[in-house]
């Protein structure tokens, strides 16, 4: 049985599909139980639990070969950095008392960083959480999403602006498909090692934002430049979308990390993993789902 936190995500889903098409028996870990019906259409079992409650968890972890761990952005957090070290005692506590076989979670770029991270010091805070265990952990640390852009592509569509947290426009960093950090959990699960691994993974390809106004161009029909949005509106915009003010910050931090090269894979004596995705992949079935009008 492999246990996957976040199956409502674009991560889990991909890992889930893919050990569910090889017969493999999957528990899809939820919030929320009115989502479980698609799990269990598909021959998943579904357990409900949040991942405050160590005791949710550690009944959902139960008699498992291996599990996937992700924890939420909480951006609708006023103090993001204790809400998500409170769920990691959490699934600490659990893990220790469910005694999986194994543990593959997701990690970031800049992991290795205590400092300068915003967002991502979640996840620092996760990996040396998980690597106190004793039992096989993975963690997969995953280079900037493509799938980032598609909240921009319906307003590149309409305005031909591209608007960028990434400057210089011409910053080239690594960027990964959401699918391929699926394919890679999938296959870690399935995987045996002992101790404790860190896996940086990106795709293909490094990007820019004008490289990717460049293929919204030509996926658009139509010219798309991009443009810097100014670093002192970064935690306004978030702000703008609903994020906290706590969390809004945490975001304009991380964006300065990139934006000043703070922000990169560490490298030396870690795996590195190539994911397969172009960034014209990830975003194009997005774009052909924008409506015909706008």
């Amino acid at each position: 049985m492999y246990a996957i936190i976040g199956t409502t995500g674009h991560v889990g889903r991909v890992a889930a599909n893919l050990l569910l098409e090889k017969n493999l028996p999957v528990r899809a870990i939820l919030r929320n139980p009115v989502k479980g019906g698609e799990w269990k259409s598909k021959g998943a079992e579904v357990a409900i639990a949040e991942l405050h409650d160590a005791v949710g968890l550690e009944n959902a972890f139960k008699n498992t070969s291996g599990i996937f761990v992700m924890t939420p952005p909480l951006f609708d957090s006023n103090d993001p950095l204790s809400d998500h070290n409170q769920m990691l005692d959490a699934l600490v506590s659990a893990i220790k008392k469910a005694k999986p076989e194994k543990i593959v979670y997701l990690s970031s770029v800049g992991a290795h960083l205590e400092n300068g991270t915003g967002s991502i010091r979640k996840n620092y805070d996760t990996e040396q959480a998980l690597q106190t265990l004793d039992i096989p952990t993975a963690g997969i640390r995953a280079a900037w999403f493509m799938e980032n852009f598609h909240g921009s592509i319906a307003q590149a569509k309409e305005s031909g602006k591209l608007l960028s947290f990434l400057n210089p426009l011409d910053l080239s960093i690594p960027m990964v498909s959401t699918n391929d950090i699926g394919k890679l959990a999938a296959a870690l699960l399935l995987g045996n090692w002992e101790g404790h691994r860190i896996i940086e993974l990106a795709g293909p390809c490094s990007y820019s934002a004008k490289d990717v106004a460049y293929v919204l161009s030509y996926q658009l029909g139509r010219p798309v430049d991009a443009e810097a949005i100014p670093a002192e509106m970064y935690a306004a915009s978030y702000q703008s979308f609903g994020f906290t003010k706590a969390a809004s910050q945490m975001m304009a931090e991380m964006h300065d990390g990139f934006n000043r090269g703070h922000i990169i894979f560490e490298k030396a004596e870690r795996e590195q993993v190539t994911g397969d995705t172009l960034l014209e992949d990830a975003i194009n079935s997005y774009v052909h789902e924008l409506p015909a009008n706008r």
